[in-house]
C-alpha cells in the first residue's frame, strides 16, 4: 500500500468515525416531512413503514402532524383480518365527519417492519395505539366502529397514558440500512446486534475501541508499507547486480 493511498484511507476512516460519533451523540430530532406525500390507501388509511413512521407520526418528536390512531398488525392474524374492514370504515368516517380534528388513521405491517415492532415492544396482534397531545394511549376497548370513533374524538382523554419509546437516533438509522444491505444472514445480524448493544450501553468504550482500531491500523499499515518498500528496494539492488 503506497503512502498516498494509505493517507486517503486514513482520511476516509476519520470521516466515517466522525459520522458515527456525531450520530451516536446527536439529539433524536427528526426532520419533519410533508404529510401530503404520505401513502394512503383507498380507505383513507395511511400505510406506515419503519423508514417513515417517526417522520409522519412524530410520535416522540412533537406530534405536529396531528393525532394518529395506528394499527400494528400481521397479515396472517385472524383478529387483524376481522378488524380490517372496520378500520377502513373508521378512516372514512373520521375523514368525512371529523376532519377538523386532524385525526390520522394508519396501519403498519409488523411482519415487514421489525424495527417498529422492537421499538414499541409489540407482542400481540392487533395492537392499537393512539398518539395525541404528545402522549400515547393504548386502545383496550371494543373494536367496533362507534366505540373507536368515540375514543378517537375525545374519549382517549379518560384513558391512562403510556410512555412513548424514543425515536431512533441517527446511528439507529445507519444500523437499519446496514441490516437491509446484509440481508438475513444470522451470523452478520448477530454481529450487528452485539455492536449496537455496545454502542447503546457503552458509548465511550465503543468510541475508544474505534480510536484504538484506527491507531493500530495506522501502525500496521505503516509497517506493511515500509516492508513493501524495503522488499522492492532489495529486488531492485539484486537486479542491478545481475
Amino acid at each position: 500500500m503506497g503512502l498516498q493511498s494509505f493517507s486517503s484511507f486514513t482520511v476516509i476512516y476519520l470521516f466515517i468515525l466522525g459520522l458515527i460519533c456525531s450520530a451516536t451523540n446527536a439529539n433524536d430530532n427528526v426532520i419533519n416531512i410533508k404529510t401530503g406525500n404520505k401513502k394512503v390507501d383507498i380507505a383513507n388509511v395511511v400505510v406506515l413503514t419503519d423508514s417513515d413512521f417517526e417522520d409522519l407520526t412524530q410520535s416522540s418528536t412533537g406530534q405536529t402532524t396531528g393525532k394518529w390512531f395506528v394499527k400494528f398488525y400481521a397479515p396472517w392474524c385472524g383478529h387483524c383480518k376481522r378488524l380490517a374492514p372496520v378500520w377502513e370504515d373508521l378512516g372514512n368516517k373520521l375523514r368525512k365527519d371529523h376532519e377538523d380534528l386532524g385525526i390520522n388513521i394508519a396501519k403498519i405491517d409488523l411482519t415487514e417492519n421489525k424495527e417498529i415492532q422492537k421499538r414499541f415492544d409489540i407482542k400481540g396482534y392487533p395492537t392499537l395505539l393512539f398518539f395525541a397531545d404528545r402522549k400515547m394511549y393504548k386502545y383496550k376497548q371494543k373494536r367496533d366502529l362507534e366505540t373507536m370513533i368515540e375514543f378517537a374524538t375525545g374519549g382517549y382523554k379518560d384513558s391512562d397514558t403510556e410512555p412513548i419509546p424514543g425515536a431512533p437516533s441517527g446511528f439507529d438509522a445507519i444500523m437499519f440500512e446496514v441490516r437491509k444491505a446484509v440481508g438475513a444472514n444470522p451470523i452478520v445480524q448477530d454481529f450487528i446486534d452485539d455492536f449496537k448493544h455496545i454502542i447503546d450501553l457503552r458509548k465511550n468504550a465503543a468510541a475508544a475501541l474505534l480510536i484504538l482500531g484506527f491507531v493500530f491500523g495506522l501502525i500496521f499499515g505503516a509497517i506493511f508499507s515500509s516492508c513493501g518498500k524495503s522488499r522492492k528496494s532489495e529486488r531492485a539492488q539484486k537486479s542491478k547486480k545481475e
